[in-house]
């Protein structure tokens, strides 16, 4: 089964790398400019040349033993047939400000794209096999090693950049195309393993509410026909926007 990438999640990812690249970008040049003073804030560098000394910077916002409650909504591009969007509510909880586990619910909607109403219109025989995501639940593993901040319209603005792995199970229907339903193969629903990898951003707006970025791809093993045949990999990917309140 070919995969067909959905633009608008290529689209945001692209943005968010783009952010990502001009923060990382930032840090160096700031790190590394000369000079004694800069906009009324001195730079001390020159008290050590070699560097051996590191600056950690104070923490505004702390996540640390606290727990996060999100909600997020995104897009989903889950097959090359179907357009999915996707409702995702979590439960965080932080050991330390660099790891934390979170758990989560994934439940989508699925509609047919017009890729799988062109075939339709040709013929009964044309309609593909079709892996349908309902829902999934699953555990991930959160490291996050970059706490910044950037000038966004002279107003600071906090975050946390995090990356995620995991495990979980999914809902999935399997969707007989016409020559599956010509020899007689009905609908079923099955029950597969997840894994999970991810990266995003919590923006911190105050101690307790965080507007989340979130990117996650899920490799799920599959039969190739969709409903027949050898079972190989297929992977299903999110992009998420979503609102945390932190305990």
């Amino acid at each position: 089964m070919k995969r067909h990438g959905n633009w608008v999640i290529k689209l945001l990812l692209v943005l968010m790398a783009a952010l990502w690249l001009s923060v990382v970008a930032a840090s160096w040049s700031e790190a590394a400019s000369p000079g004694e003073e800069t906009d009324g804030e001195y730079n001390f560098s020159w008290l050590d040349p070699d560097k051996k000394v590191s600056v950690l910077q104070n923490r505004k916002f702390r996540k640390a033993n606290r727990v996060l409650l999100s909600l997020n909504i995104g897009l989903a591009d889950t097959n090359a047939y179907r357009t999915s969007y996707v409702l995702d509510p979590r439960l965080a909880y932080y050991f330390s400000e660099a790891w934390g586990i979170e758990v989560f619910y994934s439940t989508f909607s699925n509609k047919k794209n017009t890729t799988y109403r062109s075939l339709e219109s040709t013929g009964a025989s044309a309609r593909p096999d079709v892996i349908e995501i309902k829902n999934q639940v699953g555990v991930l593993l959160h490291w996050v090693p970059w706490y910044a901040k950037i000038n966004v319209f002279n107003t600071v603005l906090y975050f946390d950049w995090y990356f995620t792995g995991g495990v979980g199970t999914m809902n999935a229907d399997m969707i007989p195309g016409g020559a599956s339903q010509a020899q007689g193969i009905a609908q079923t629903t099955k029950s597969l393993t997840g894994y999970h990898l991810g990266t995003g951003h919590l923006f911190h707006l105050s101690d307790n509410f965080d507007v989340r970025l979130d990117f996650r791809n899920t490799w799920f093993k599959a039969p190739e026909r969709a409903v027949t045949g050898k079972e190989t990999f297929f992977n299903s990917t999110t992009f998420q926007i979503g609102v945390g309140f932190r305990l």
